[in-house]
């Protein structure tokens, strides 16, 4: 089996996405039960996610170097992909910070900071939209039927003969 950076940007890939929807659940489940322990473990899930994509956006330099010569590729779609990715990337990133900041108030049973955990579950949603831009554009690249103005042409009949 040749495992190569495409493999693995689009086996990745689903993490960010998913992966924001699975944490933004937990959190609102935590605050609106009022529970500390579930809040802290959708704090921790944002942390470990926000590190879980960091590969998924390396990978995508080397999966364009490789399909950059298909001749389905399409540059300037890539290019909008990397662009929406980046800012995805940044989004999570700087969230798994002000969550991460977020456990170190609660550390020792300390009650925490609820707007910290506020900012932390309202950068998880805006991670969400920013991965699924991302995610939209980048099937896009390959799935010409993705794309806007794409007309859909149903299989012909098989032959009745």
């Amino acid at each position: 089996m040749n495992l190569s950076a495409t493999h693995l940007h689009l086996m990745l890939n689903h993490v960010p996405v998913l992966g924001t929807v699975f944490v933004l659940v937990v959190l609102l489940w935590g605050l609106l039960r009022r529970s500390r322990e579930i809040t802290s473990l959708g704090l921790l899930f944002t942390v470990i996610l926000a590190l879980v994509t960091i590969p998924v956006y390396l990978t995508g330099e080397p999966t364009e170097h490789q399909q950059r010569r298909a001749p389905w590729f399409d540059r300037d779609r890539a290019h909008e992909h990397e662009e929406k990715a980046e800012r995805g990337l940044i989004a999570v990133l700087a969230t798994g910070a002000v969550a991460l900041g977020a456990l170190y108030l609660r550390r020792g049973g300390r009650p925490g900071n609820g707007a910290v955990t506020g900012i932390a579950t309202a950068g998880v949603a805006v991670s969400f939209v920013l991965f699924a831009l991302a995610a939209l554009e980048g099937g896009e690249i390959h799935h010409e039927e993705l794309r806007p103005g794409a007309v859909n042409v149903a299989p012909a009949a098989p032959d009745s003969e």
